[in-house]
């Protein structure tokens, strides 16, 4: 398309200095009109896609198969929720205390005191770890085997009457 352009511009700019008009002017209706004539050209080549060729000449006939285009992407499958959860039990402890008692004898004297005194058990809870838990991820690679009926052009050849067919491989043909 630049070379229709760049020769529409060169005619354009000449013919506006012949006819008086400016150079730029002839230059720029010059490019426009090379631009129209390319794409004029480019239609005309599209409508006959097919050029006649001479007898001896080779056809090219193409060959097409299907490839897959295989591509991962990553889902999620599921979730998995970890929390603490506080129950509560109850539980019995027995705790050995020990306390005095007062034992009185009769006898002549007067009169006696003895303090008594007694264990008591006073109670406080605290947290203390048992147990630790670690929580990860991890990747696991396995493979997987996709299986798919692609589709594959072939080129088979019909003789019908006495006529010499030379075959080629791809690898001879290509020179």
């Amino acid at each position: 398309m630049g070379k229709y352009i760049f020769i529409g511009a060169i005619i354009g700019s000449i013919i506006g200095w012949v006819t008086g008009f400016t150079f730029v002017t002839g230059l720029v209706l010059g490019a426009i009109v090379g631009g129209i004539s390319y794409t004029m050209t480019a239609r005309r080549n599209i409508d006959r896609p097919y050029v006649k060729t001479k007898e001896n000449k080779a056809k090219p006939l193409q060959l097409r198969e299907e490839q897959l285009e295989i591509k991962k992407e990553r889902v999620q499958i599921g979730e998995v929720k970890v929390h603490k959860e506080v129950v509560e039990e109850h539980k019995t402890f027995t705790v050995p205390i020990k306390r005095e008692e007062m034992v009185i004898e009769a006898g002549d004297e007067e009169e006696l005191r003895i303090p008594l005194k007694e264990e008591e058990v006073e109670i406080r809870k605290h947290p203390v770890q048992v147990n630790e838990i670690t929580i990860t991820k991890r990747q696991i690679e396995e493979m997987k085997q996709i299986k798919k009926k692609l589709k594959k052009e072939t080129a088979n050849v019909d003789i019908a009457g006495d006529v010499d067919v030379i075959k080629k491989l791809p690898s001879e043909t290509k020179d």
